[in-house]
């Protein structure tokens, strides 16, 4: 029987749940560490760090910061709009600014290097004036452009629950709304914008499929290469670990800023600050700022994808790949959804092994997909070698390879990379069930049971699924894992558009490339909205 002040639990041990989603999205990192500290490699690795290991650093780090910039200056400005100005579309535009998030920004990378290089509808249309997308700079645009809403999303928030005190003193004072606004309430953001640009770091440090089709070789394409090329998984682990480092050091700094948003947030909750109306010009700007980012993030690069899968001949073996895709994304997103619901569950214990599994958990979503598909490799294989003797022994036979190569290490890879994007969504749907909701139902003699099912389940139901489709579109999304991971001749919509892409066959590339956003574009703006509703 529960305490009468406690939080309610899901039937059965949500602890030992929570233990699993963090074994699953650990163990991959844990066994990359162990490979790459203890095992011996050859000479590719020292020969890699005199050559192309700076590069692949300097490169990454351009990423990464044009990344950031960029999705700064949009998410903050969106952001800024939404939450503290009224003008027309403000309200519609609110949820579909995060639409871009449905979009791989390797899809929008295949469309704009189209669109931009030499003899393309730009340049032909500018004279050559429009400079070719490609390179570290092209990257770093293409991640900003669809990851934007990272910033977006926390900076609306945070806008919106500020104090109006700072700002009505500022213009007491004889400040303008931009001066007032670069003094007070940018500053007061900050923490929040910082965490965006967190995410926006750790996702552009991720990719392989933009990077690798605009020229900009990154840790990423070193990791791909050491694997597929040299075939050392030793080296490719070694690799992973600097990946790992450097998305652990950012993964800390984002959780601190986020501790540091929510300080600055609760000390504006009883007084925010009123929208400012704008009209004409001012108006139009607004309007024009939040479409903007829109277009150059998904409108055009979709319509370009959608003009050439018209002019050219469909590729075989599309329908296989939309089921490989649908099957792998829909399996990933139950589990992880309730993996999540499970780790929600146990945070209310607020007991120590339901933090740290959290924790743990979480470091899954800054390791990067290629590293998950390493560590992966590196369990099975291991686990294989362990089993191989006992049986041989039995039988006189190694023993059948049932996971390496097939889609159960692919759904494991993808709950390592994502099971822990669900955990968040459902914590915050969580805490609408209040301690004091479930004490008037056990007071009304309520089972725990149907508590779950007829009270917590429908105030939870849209946060939870939220949470499954997020992590339904990131596994539609996810490529390096996939190309390391899939069976022989199991191809998903990613895999075959990059395989044409990567052949300069974008006319094929561009109807699986179109397949993938579309899919994705529904469940997103279930997600938009339900954020947009949780904000309001």
């Amino acid at each position: 029987m529960d305490k009468a002040g406690s939080p309610s639990r899901l039937p059965g041990r949500t602890s030992g749940l929570a233990v699993l989603a963090a074994l699953v999205c650990a163990a991959p990192v844990l066994a990359v560490a162990w490979i790459a500290l203890t095992r011996d490699s050859g000479d590719y690795l020292q020969h890699l760090a005199q050559t192309r290991l700076p590069v692949y650093l300097t490169t990454s780090a351009l990423v990464a910061l044009v990344a950031g910039g960029g999705a700064g200056l949009i998410g903050t400005v969106l952001g800024w709009l939404i939450a503290r100005t009224e003008f027309p579309g403000r309200k519609a535009l609110s949820w579909i600014l995060i639409l871009p998030l449905a979009v791989p920004a390797y899809v929008a990378a295949y469309a704009w290097l189209d669109l931009s290089q030499a003899g393309g509808p730009l340049d032909a249309l500018t004279g050559g004036l429009f400079p070719t997308i490609r390179g570290g700079v092209g990257a770093g645009m293409m991640f900003a452009l669809v990851l934007y809403p990272y910033v977006y999303l926390l900076a609306r928030d945070t806008f919106a629950g500020q104090s109006a005190d700072a700002y009505n003193a500022a213009r007491t004072l004889g400040a303008g709304p931009l001066t007032a606004f670069w003094r007070t309430s940018l500053p007061m953001a900050r923490p929040a914008v910082a965490a965006g640009l967190a995410l926006v770091a750790m996702e552009s440090l991720a990719d392989y499929g933009t990077v690798s089709h605009l020229g900009a070789p990154t840790l990423s394409i070193g990791l791909i290469r050491a694997w597929s090329g040299a075939g050392s998984l030793v080296d490719a682990a070694r690799l992973s670990l600097v990946l790992v480092f450097i998305a652990i050091v950012v993964f800390g700094l984002e959780r601190a800023q986020r501790s540091r948003a929510r300080s600055v947030n609760a000390a504006g909750r009883h007084k925010p600050a009123p929208r400012l109306t704008l009209r004409g010009g001012a108006a139009i700007a607004a309007l024009l700022a939040c479409l903007a980012p829109l277009a150059l993030g998904m409108v055009i690069p979709l319509g370009r994808l959608v003009w050439l899968a018209a002019h050219t001949e469909t590729a075989t073996g599309l329908a296989a790949a939309s089921l490989h895709s649908l099957t792998l994304a829909g399996i990933t997103a139950l589990i992880a959804a309730a993996l999540g619901l499970a780790t929600a569950y146990a945070l209310r214990s607020r007991t120590a092994i339901a933090t740290l599994a959290a924790r743990a958990a979480g470091l899954g979503y800054a390791v990067p997909g290629a590293v998950a598909a390493v560590g992966v490799i590196a369990i099975l294989s291991g686990t294989q070698a362990l089993i191989d003797p006992a049986w041989r022994s039995l039988t006189g036979e190694v023993f059948p390879i049932l996971l390496t190569g097939t889609g159960a290490a692919l759904v494991f890879a993808y709950l390592s990379r994502f099971a822990a994007a669900a955990i968040s969504p459902a914590e915050t749907a969580l805490a609408r069930v209040t301690p004091s909701l479930d004490g008037a139902a056990r007071i009304l003699g309520a089972t725990r049971q149907r508590r779950v099912w007829h009270i917590h389940w429908p105030l939870i139901a849209a946060g939870v699924t939220s949470a499954g489709l997020l992590v339904f579109v990131e596994v539609l999304k996810e490529l390096p894992a996939t190309m390391i991971l899939r069976p022989f001749n199991y191809d998903t919509l990613a895999i075959i558009a990059h395989n044409f892409a990567s052949d300069e066959r974008l006319g094929e590339a561009a109807l699986p490339s179109l397949l993938i956003p579309l899919v994705a574009l529904l469940p997103m703006i279930f997600v938009a909205r339900y954020l947009s509703r949780q904000d309001r």
